[in-house]
């Protein structure tokens, strides 16, 4: 396969070229736009992608970008397009720390084996050959700091929002966020493990802080990607409202496209619609709560 390019992001940061899909066959499972970050003495790699050959070129461009040692990976959440890459990083010597939150880390124990089945049933036996499952401890927890070389990471673990649990990096000094999944691009984001309500209080929070740069599954500033994932969920949410004000149902709301702003998205169909039947369920008890349809 060609070099994997890794592109400037920052001073000390560079984001590796990815694909802005869903994993597929035609994209290898390369969706993931993994950070690199120089920190001292150390390389800092998180969310290192879907598989061994995927890692195994990005450990490549990180060779010929510097010499220093890989020191630690971060996987933020346990989808297996963002954590399998470990296998490609556990070979290394010294062994570079994997660390994830204890939920993130009880996650990928207990369903990083059949994902690696599904991804391999996905993108084929040649893709996944060699991938291993390399699990992270349990070490970032919410409200702490996380040190890697001169950089002093805040630690920020959201519950039930874009996943069961989504872990962010926050570096003050210099503006950056790593986001995770909780940060898309001209991408519809996916609610199939997560909560509208706790998606959209994570990235409301996210956008009051001093952040210039955020890396995850978009890559780009704030306004490029915060502002825009929560656009699009509070539309969501929106659409639902009025599909439940006038009695209509689920398939109401999945008709109406939320807004012309998000139709050039990515992912529009199908996703959309099934993002609309999981807010549905999410919303109707508190809908009925507050008063009946109609």
């Amino acid at each position: 396969m060609p070099p994997l390019a890794l592109r400037p992001f920052g001073p000390g940061t560079w984001v590796a070229e990815a694909v802005n899909a869903e994993p597929a066959r035609a994209n290898a499972g390369a969706v993931v736009p993994s950070l690199v970050v120089l920190a001292g003495d150390g390389v800092l790699v998180v969310d290192p992608g879907p598989h061994l050959r995927w890692g195994r070129r990005l450990l490549a461009a990180i060779r010929r970008l510097t010499p220093l040692p890989v020191r630690w990976v971060v996987n933020t959440h346990a989808h297996p397009e963002h954590v399998l890459g470990n296998a490609a990083f556990a070979a290394l010597r010294p062994r570079p720390v994997f660390v994830a939150s204890p939920q993130t880390a009880a996650l990928m124990r207990a369903r990083c084996a059949a994902c690696l089945d599904h991804l391999r049933a996905l993108l084929g036996a040649g893709t996944l050959a060699g991938t291993g499952i390399v699990l992270p401890a349990p070490a970032l927890r919410d409200g702490t700091r996380f040190a890697t070389g001169a950089i002093d990471w805040r630690v920020r673990v959201f519950a039930d929002a874009h996943s069961p649990s989504d872990t962010v990096l926050y570096a003050p000094a210099s503006g950056l966020l790593c986001a995770g999944g909780l940060a898309t691009r001209q991408r519809v984001p996916d609610l199939r493990e997560g909560s509208l309500a706790g998606w959209q209080a994570a990235l409301r929070e996210l956008l009051g802080w001093e952040v210039r740069r955020v890396a995850g599954a978009g890559v780009g500033t704030p306004a490029q990607t915060l502002a825009p994932t929560l656009a699009y969920l509070d539309a969501l949410e929106a659409d639902i409202a009025r599909a439940w004000r006038s009695g209509g149902d689920a398939a109401d709301a999945a008709r109406a496209v939320p807004g012309d702003g998000f139709r050039h998205w990515r992912g529009v169909s199908p996703r959309h619609a099934l993002n609309v039947q999981r807010a549905w369920l999410e919303l109707e008890d508190r809908y009925l709560r507050e008063a009946p349809p109609g």
